[in-house]
């Protein structure tokens, strides 16, 4: 029996602002993300009844720092539906996003941190998230009924824009997802039963993931810049690549409406590039 109860927040404004997003149909994923930009503009602002002027204020404040431009963007989408909630219409410029190479682990990397992740159930959850290119909202929302073991198939049923899918599982990763489901007891969790969940018999949350896999990246001594997010779409999207994968194939694993979005996966490395340039540029 899990008697862990649910904490509601306790700013009335956050509260309204939450229910109206879910009435307006907007998924778990969105809410968290909007909820947690708005809990910070309001911190930041030290007020619940911010005006339109202190939006476009703090919008600048955004832009003018560290942010990445993507980063503000979504707070900024945030706003504009926080002010929307209260009847109110908030205008805020779209920030051109600059199309850099992501970062990503090499693949020396990605086995320091596989091989230091000693906890079978963190094992297979990176090993999925790498493998099949899952966000982590993907991996929240994977449920036991999705995995087809005879097949070797994952199927998504509610990605990115409510987009399903369908994925296959590398044989070494369904042998790993294997040996955890021989050991995990099935358990219902909100009447779902729930593909991976916490020791505490909760569904697991972003910031959660987030500090497993960073508490295993720093096991493995890995310093490379990145989060959970770099590791699970950047790191084997780029390492595809290296190996020879058509960017059709890649956009379809990686689920992106736009080829223009997966072709910012397009760049080598520079051992590669070093040997094209010594095999082809001889005078």
């Amino acid at each position: 029996m899990n008697w862990t109860r649910q904490i509601i927040d306790p700013n009335p404004t956050l509260r309204r602002f939450e229910l109206w997003l879910k009435d307006q149909g907007h998924r778990d994923a969105c809410i968290e993300t909007y909820m947690n930009a708005i809990r910070q503009y309001l911190k930041a602002l030290e007020t619940s009844s911010p005006t339109i002027e202190d939006a476009k204020d703090y919008h600048m404040t955004m832009t003018q720092s560290k942010l990445s431009r993507s980063t503000v963007n979504v707070r900024s989408a945030a706003l504009k539906a926080f002010y929307r909630s209260q009847g109110m219409d908030l205008t805020l410029p779209q920030l051109k996003v600059v199309n850099k190479i992501p970062y990503f682990f090499s693949e020396e990397e990605v086995l320091a941190i596989l091989n230091a992740t000693t906890n079978l159930k963190h094992y297979a959850m990176l090993s999925l998230m790498f493998n099949c290119m899952l966000r982590v909202s993907d991996l929240i929302n994977l449920e036991d009924d999705d995995i087809d073991h005879k097949a070797m198939s994952l199927r998504i049923r509610d990605g990115k824009f409510g987009k399903p899918a369908l994925l296959p599982i590398p044989p070494e990763c369904a042998r790993t997802l294997d040996q955890y489901l021989q050991i995990r007891p099935r358990v219902m969790i909100d009447g779902k039963y729930p593909l991976f969940y916490t020791d505490n018999m909760n569904k697991w949350s972003r910031r959660s993931i987030e500090c497993m896999f960073h508490y295993h990246k720093k096991r493995a001594g890995i310093k490379s810049p990145g989060g959970v997010h770099v590791w699970a779409r950047h790191s084997p999207a780029s390492i595809m690549v290296k190996h020879g994968c058509d960017i059709y194939s890649l956009q379809q694993l990686m689920r992106h409406s736009s080829i223009k979005t997966t072709s910012r996966y397009l760049h080598t490395d520079v051992a590669t590039l070093r040997d094209k340039q010594n095999k082809f540029l001889n005078l």
